[in-house]
């Protein structure tokens, strides 16, 4: 083997390499799972809590609440990611709404989730930014740059 041949060689393989380490494993539950747990958002006279357990490794399950400060319901959800077709999507069924809206993880990061569904008026984007250990920043966005920002602790 040529050196030329050695050289070209030893870079095709970094370059493997490297795009297998800066790949972002977007196909498992391995990049949610910091979202276990129980989180609540106080603020705008509301609580907002949402909780998370894994089920299985291909799935995790959610509720959230929505409450005022005089303990009244306001909404509810039922939660769900689920890694499957080597996808993982999060399924929210909101009182609103017949059916669950499907959302799809397009971007993840080591303490960055973002969830798609360009069809749905609102949301069409949710984002988990993990900030630490016991703080969330969740921001839900929708067409016409309406948005909704909330900063979770863990309980």
């Amino acid at each position: 083997m040529s050196l030329y041949s050695l050289h070209f060689s030893l870079f095709l393989f970094s370059l493997v390499v490297t795009e297998a380490l800066a790949a972002t494993p977007c196909h498992s539950l391995t990049s949610v799972s910091w979202l276990n747990g129980h989180w609540q958002y106080q603020g705008d006279g509301q609580k907002v809590r949402e909780s998370w357990w894994a089920v299985s490794e291909n799935t995790m399950e959610g509720e959230g609440q929505t409450r005022t400060t005089s303990n009244e319901r306001v909404s509810a959800e039922t939660l769900r990611i689920v890694a499957m077709s080597n996808m993982v999507f999060y399924l929210a069924k909101v009182d609103s709404n017949l059916l669950p809206i499907a959302f799809k993880l397009i971007d993840c990061e080591s303490n960055r989730l973002v969830f798609e569904n360009k069809e749905h008026d609102f949301p069409q984007t949710i984002i988990y930014q993990l900030v630490d250990d016991n703080h969330i920043h969740v921001k839900v966005l929708g067409k016409d740059n309406t948005q909704l920002i909330m900063d979770y602790i863990r309980q």
